[in-house]
């Protein structure tokens, strides 16, 4: 009777994860903010992913401790998805993509503009970008408006307008009667103000044909101060520690019992430092496929688990479907990964697990030469689904095997929370935790 109740749970398992795999029915990965401080104080980066039989979702959108700017962040994301869904109708053998990426820009003290790309493919010949920019206070809770930082006269704005036209009047592809009529009214433009200068940004199609993309314009700083209300009073830089040197990987016996841990989209400022704190117990060294925004937010916590002795690797930027992506864009979204790994640790990982496992033969060519390794999977916990630190256990211990990958993800609670159950069923087994770089020198 045992016997036939292990045979029926071990089925029930299979069609979970077969009903996954099928996409028979969607599933959500959520972040939820953190009271951490990184980069940004103020504010917090949440991550939410989705993945279904007809589509995948990427969504990665700061968040701040006042509710107001919060309730128009979560209203923006909703009419981007509401959108996406309305629109859905990819072809067979297609599958629809939406990821919103953000990229975070500090003025003043606690004063920030977020730039939100948004691409999302619904099906046909090619996807579509579109650019909003969000600027905040975050020492009153407030969103930065054109006459909050520049001046509001007849003579300011004639001049933007004059600056953007000249940037743009010999500039392939724009249409100047579609540009005249996108800046008709300043104040409104998507701009964004750095120590640089002032970046004005038009949505592919909006002032130009499809083959120019998404069109920026950079006014120079010395000719927007005397339009200024006040000097800018960026803060300045940190200085970037030494390089951790990644400890070499350890020459492993042919015959060996291994299991390489894998944890994908952080680092999280909560979850990877009691993944690490469960890992230094038990010994064993694992590989991060790290998120290069994540890092960008949270650079103390990427530093610490180079620190602890575990391996970093590329997850790429953003979280897209590189599938989606053109060459120049997924070598765009890999290379910024290197070169933030490299920074902190002295050299460029050898590993690139792209999201959801999505490749293609351009893909694995593009990996190839850069003398990188496509980095997959052999067992999935499923812990960014279920959300189950029990169900974790159990399908990483059904499914194990000597020189089995385990995919986990370091950014929710419950994968934490698993942990430590999983790697003492493991020891027991006899197993000896390795770097997946490690488990590749046995091939």
């Amino acid at each position: 009777m045992r016997r036939h109740m292990l045979v029926i749970m071990t089925l029930l398992i299979g069609m979970g994860t077969w009903y996954y795999i099928a996409g028979a029915a969607p599933t959500i990965k959520e972040v939820p903010t953190p009271s951490f401080t990184g980069q940004y104080p103020g504010l917090h980066l949440t991550v939410e992913s989705e993945q279904a039989k007809r589509y995948t979702t990427s969504i990665s959108v700061p968040r701040t401790d006042y509710e107001m700017l919060n309730e128009e962040l979560d209203a923006f994301i909703l009419e981007k998805k509401e959108a996406f869904q309305h629109n859905l109708t990819p072809s067979h053998g297609q599958t629809g993509h939406l990821n919103i990426q953000t990229d975070t820009y500090q003025t003043n003290e606690g004063e920030y503009t977020l730039v939100v790309h948004t691409y999302a493919f619904t099906g046909g010949a090619n996807g579509q970008t579109t650019v909003d920019v969000f600027r905040m206070n975050l020492s009153d809770g407030t969103f930065i408006e054109w006459d909050d930082v520049l001046r509001d006269d007849q003579h300011a704005l004639e001049w933007f307008k004059h600056s953007v036209i000249t940037q743009l009047q010999h500039r392939e592809y724009v249409f100047e009667n579609q540009l005249r009529e996108a800046i008709k009214h300043p104040k409104s433009t998507k701009w964004i103000l750095t120590s640089s200068g002032l970046d004005v940004i038009f949505d592919e199609y909006e002032v130009a044909a499809g083959a120019a993309g998404v069109v920026e314009v950079h006014i120079p700083m010395k000719e927007v101060e005397p339009f200024l209300l006040s000097k800018l009073d960026t803060p300045t830089t940190q200085e970037e520690d030494s390089p951790i040197m990644s400890p070499s990987n350890k020459p492993l016996e042919p015959n060996g019992k291994y299991v390489a841990l894998t944890f994908d989209d952080g680092p999280h400022p909560v979850v990877t430092p009691h993944i690490l704190e469960t890992l230094e117990k038990y010994q064993a060294r694992a590989t991060f496929f790290m998120l290069g925004s994540q890092m960008e937010f949270y650079p103390d916590v990427a530093r610490q688990v180079a620190l602890s002795g575990h391996e970093l690797a590329n997850h790429t930027e953003h979280h897209p479907d590189l599938t989606k992506l053109s060459e120049k864009g997924v070598k765009e979204e890999l290379e910024q990964v290197d070169e933030r790994i490299e920074r902190l640790t002295g050299q460029r990982p050898s590993l690139v697990r792209p999201p959801y496992g999505a490749k293609n033969e351009m893909i694995e060519q593009i990996i190839q030469t850069k003398e990188q390794t496509l980095a997959l999977w052999t067992v999935d916990s499923l812990d960014w689904s279920h959300r189950n630190a029990d169900q974790m256990y159990r399908l990483i211990m059904d499914n194990v095997h000597p020189s089995a990958v385990v995919l986990m993800h370091d950014i929710h609670e419950s994968t934490a929370e698993g942990l430590p159950k999983v790697l003492d069923a493991l020891k027991r087994e006899g197993y000896t935790f390795v770097t997946m770089s490690e488990l590749l020198t046995l091939k």
